[in-house]
């Protein structure tokens, strides 16, 4: 008798690869980010140092090395580019579509899998940090992981499944976060003392799986801190502890979300499924929990409130810090689903669950219509709910780029189309009393809209992208000239991607390379401002990359009479101390 879940396995694995690989090298990289993470993994393959990652040059310290052991070896293999660099992203997040699905039909049935599976894949904030260069799915993943070992050992299938746990936590550690990788214990702990088992020291805490987890998660935190003196001080006191106390000796330049923005960005990033979250943790968290499958569904419902709420109390929050919870979410209102499909006694029923979303979408098609009919005007300070980079810069009183409304105007029409057929489909559902409709409708809607976010994102990367100004320093600056960058180098990090050479940096002594700039190194890699003013006067030709406005930039203490515009491309201003010749490079 065949498997089941194996089908169940086989569709989502045929849509999650779609989603998540489809022209995954379309857009250009990102900044930031990307550009720093896939340059780190680059410095990483040169250098042959697979112990201290290296950003310019500059010891990086904010992120463990997991990911950038993987890019150097995508790198090798694939070459150098961004769908190489992307790809450890969308594999972990196809293998955490895939996991949640397997967990969905262990715990429930096919359907429950295929449901689980298909909703964790279908949300928006997953679905783009899949095509994203960073650490952040491939730490899910590994959660995940951990999540899926201690579940299976807990409905017998032995300390076998338990160490996967550890391991899958020790690699979490190595992939983005010591703190991070302790949720899992927090949650686990709690359900213990909810549930007044006795089987946390006897079976929960082998000493065989707590080996794993340190022979795993320890070895390369000892390995940095011998070669660079203070840094497990920087990463665990600084970084950490200091960071929750808002009292960092080397703050971040991120600026953190409100606890109400933190929310309203995660309940839009798992849209539509967010709008039933509130009945499917209501179910699992009540009690009585008296069989096994009941205490496990308190757990992923622990699971998913420990991550929600730890970063609401948070004094630091990004839009991505829900991430690692998205798994047990979905899980979460896949079982809701089947209870009202089923039907349990107690269950919603499916036009309880789908008159918002129904609402929900008519809203949207109505905005897209208006917006496609006119000019496209976000209203102020939408964008910097979910870009980090666009609050940075209306920190310091600047805008981002983004694209034109001519850009984005069939992209309206599409989601015009798209939601209008969404809520009409609902009304149908809600009317006719078809959940099964209702619910295919839903998906149906978000597996149309996530590809049409590529095309957006695609627009939006070229917007910000610093590689026309690449193309022109690669057309105009030779081997003896200096390329100097105003502002933290993360924000134009693709650069150093484009040009294979390292830069000099002027007001960037701050945010990641800060604890990296104090070794000796930095010396020759950050300059100050009279520093700049004196070489700027030489004979020597340099070229800066500032991503300050003019009037806020260094420019204004250089002599004018030195200073050439040469070009302003994707929210960035290019200048020279002497005139160069622009064929074929013109303003932007």
């Amino acid at each position: 008798m065949k498997d089941p879940g194996r089908g169940v396995l086989l569709g989502v694995a045929l849509v999650a690869a779609t989603l998540f690989f489809m022209s995954l090298g379309q857009a250009p990289f990102v900044d930031p980010s990307e550009g720093m993470h896939a340059q780190i993994a680059r410095e990483m393959g040169l250098r042959g140092d697979w112990i201290t990652p290296h950003f310019n040059g500059v010891r990086y310290f904010d992120k463990p090395p997991l990911l950038y052991w993987l890019q150097a070896a995508a790198f090798r293999l694939a070459g150098q580019s961004e769908w190489a660099a992307r790809f450890w992203s969308a594999l972990a997040a196809f293998g955490v579509a895939l996991l949640t699905a397997r967990l969905g039909t262990i715990l429930g049935s096919p359907r429950l899998g295929l449901v689980a599976g298909l909703i964790v894949a279908a949300n928006l904030e997953l679905f783009l940090f899949a095509r994203y260069v960073k650490p952040d799915l491939l730490f899910v993943f590994l959660i995940l992981v951990a999540f899926a070992g201690f579940i299976l050992a807990y409905r017998g299938a032995g300390r076998g499944a338990l160490l996967w746990g550890y391991a899958g936590l020790g690699l979490a550690v190595l992939a983005k976060d010591i703190l991070g990788a302790v949720g899992p214990v927090a949650a686990v702990a709690l359900f213990f003392f909810l549930t007044r088992e006795r089987q946390l020291r006897a079976q929960w805490i082998p000493w065989i799986g707590v080996g794993v987890f340190l022979v795993i998660a320890v070895p390369w935190f000892l390995a940095v801190e011998v070669q660079n003196r203070g840094f497990l001080w920087y990463t665990v006191v600084d970084n950490h502890v200091l960071n929750f106390t808002r009292q960092r000796v080397f703050p971040d330049e991120d600026v953190p979300l409100s606890a109400q923005e933190f929310l309203g960005v995660t309940a839009i990033g798992f849209f539509p499924w967010s709008l039933m979250l509130p009945w499917a943790l209501a179910r699992v968290l009540r009690r009585p929990w008296e069989t096994v499958e009941a205490r496990i569904w308190l757990l992923l419902g622990l699971w998913s409130v420990l991550v929600l709420a730890f970063f609401t109390l948070s004094p630091f929050r990004l839009p991505h810090y829900a991430l690692p919870a998205f798994p047990a979410m979905a899980l979460l209102v896949a079982k809701l689903w089947e209870d009202v499909l089923e039907p349990v006694p107690g269950a919603p029923s499916a036009q309880t669950l789908l008159i918002l979303p129904m609402i929900v979408l008519a809203g949207l098609a109505a905005i897209s219509f208006v917006a496609w009919q006119g000019e496209a005007r976000l209203p102020s300070g939408t964008l910097s709910l979910a870009d980090v980079y666009t609050r940075n810069l209306d920190a310091r009183g600047q805008s981002a780029p983004f694209p034109s409304y001519a850009q984005l105007q069939p992209l309206l029409g599409t989601l015009t189309l798209i939601f209008g057929a969404g809520a009409m489909g609902l009304a149908v559902a809600v009317w006719r009393r078809l959940p099964r409709f209702g619910l295919g409708m839903l998906l149906a809607v978000m597996l149309a809209f996530l590809p049409v976010t590529v095309e957006g994102l695609t627009l939006f990367s070229k917007s910000r992208s610093v590689k026309v100004m690449a193309e022109a320093l690669l057309a105009r600056a030779m081997a003896e000239d200096v390329i100097v960058h105003e502002g933290p180098l993360e924000n134009s990090g693709a650069l150093l991607l484009y040009l294979e050479r390292p830069v000099k940096v002027v007001d960037g002594m701050q945010s990641t390379l800060a604890f990296g700039a104090t070794f000796p190194e930095g010396r020759e890699v950050f300059w100050d401002r009279e520093r700049l003013r004196e070489r700027w006067g030489g004979r020597e030709q340099l070229f800066l990359l500032s991503v300050m406005k003019p009037e806020k930039s260094v420019v204004r203490e250089l002599d004018r009479t030195r200073v050439h515009l040469l070009l302003q491309s994707g929210g960035r201003w290019l200048y020279s101390n002497h005139p160069t010749h622009p064929q074929g490079v013109g303003a932007r």
